[in-house]
């Protein structure tokens, strides 16, 4: 009944528990993941960096974003998403890295945010090295390392080398080779039939990485080519279903009662 006096809800003491209704939210762009309910504390999380770009003139590939994947991340409210976009491709000099995706909550001791890394821009033909990332670029000099800042499980792998320019770059799922760039890798979370960040083949036809893939860009051949953009990278969220409770005196204030309904947990 209604308690009048003080604007409350009385009644039989409950005890009131379930599951939170699971929910998933991809980021192509920058965002805010909302706890849409309260009884959320952990939710499991991708992170794909955007990838490098190649390099032209006989350059190489660009390597693949980070790519992390994690179960069981502490929330306890709004959190901020950032999506890396890829680097610029370049033209026997110029090119970039490809940018950071972040999902801005604190993961570890050591970790305030949860982060993929943008993946090292490929090097030109003539003796030059590759960016560092997420995957090395690939470079006719010193390749690009991968892993950068390292991380365990590693996000990503080195780029390939070739004395002649044109070498592929790291992929997430393997290092680049001499003209080829390393191979994507899944996510447990996404699911075999999504392939990402793959590093970007040394002196093809330029091509970028694609909106989302996080994949490196092409290098290309002819003279004052440019080589291909990086993939722009992504952010996936699930929130697993989790069970909550709470006992209920027999006693509630309106603004309680309000609370409880509002997030779905009274009945």
């Amino acid at each position: 009944m209604t308690d009048r006096a003080n604007g409350g809800v009385t009644g039989a003491s409950v005890v009131n528990s379930g599951s939170t209704t699971p929910t998933t939210e991809t980021f192509n762009s920058d965002g805010t993941w909302t706890q849409a309910q309260s009884a959320i504390a952990t939710v499991d999380v991708v992170v794909l960096g955007g990838g490098g770009g190649g390099m032209g003139d006989s350059g190489s590939g660009g390597g693949g974003g980070g790519l992390r994947e994690s179960q069981g991340i502490p929330v306890t409210g709004p959190v901020a998403v950032t999506v890396g976009q890829g680097g610029a491709g370049g033209t026997n000099s110029g090119g970039a890295n490809g940018n950071d995706s972040v999902f801005a909550t604190t993961f570890s001791p050591t970790e305030s945010t949860y982060v993929g890394t943008g993946g090292g821009k490929g090097g030109r033909a003539a003796t030059d090295g590759g960016g560092q990332g997420g995957s090395g670029g690939g470079a006719s000099g010193t390749a690009g390392q991968g892993n950068v800042p390292p991380f365990s499980p590693p996000q990503g792998n080195p780029g390939g080398s070739n004395p002649n320019g044109k070498a592929g770059g790291g992929g997430a799922g393997g290092s680049g080779g001499p003209s080829s760039g390393g191979s994507g890798a899944t996510t447990t979370l996404l699911g075999p039939g999504t392939t990402l960040s793959a590093g970007g083949d040394g002196g093809s036809g330029g091509s970028a990485g694609g909106a989302n893939t996080g994949n490196g860009g092409q290098g290309n051949v002819p003279h004052g080519s440019y080589g291909g953009a990086g993939g722009s990278g992504r952010v996936y969220v699930k929130a697993p279903a989790q069970p909550y409770s709470f006992y209920g005196s027999g006693v509630w204030d309106m603004r309680a009662l309000y609370n409880y309904v509002k997030a779905g947990e009274w009945s």
